[in-house]
């Protein structure tokens, strides 16, 4: 289903990643689930839930199809400058 809701937990990707590194003979270095909050800005995912911060989100489906219309992308999204870049190159 396309809702725009996770399809993978946060760290899915790492603990897969882990879980196999012995056997592909890498290490993974770890990284943290940023998410941009109303109130406090940038933070974890974790200290979010624990605070009960309102999480804003933008899908990569809803970013593109924004991007194509030229519509505003949120600044806590993206960098103008990169939004500029990927205008320009698209």
């Amino acid at each position: 289903c396309l809702d725009g809701e996770d399809f993978y937990g946060a760290y899915d990707a790492q603990d897969l990643a882990k879980a196999y590194s012995e056997e592909l003979g890498v290490k993974t270095v770890p990284s943290l689930n940023i998410v941009y909050t109303e109130e406090e800005g940038y933070v974890t995912a974790d200290i979010a839930s624990d605070k009960g911060l309102s999480i804003k989100k933008l899908s990569g489906t809803k970013f593109r199809q924004m991007l194509r219309a030229g519509e505003d992308i949120p600044e806590w999204f993206a960098f103008k400058s990169v939004v500029k870049v990927l205008r320009e190159n698209s």
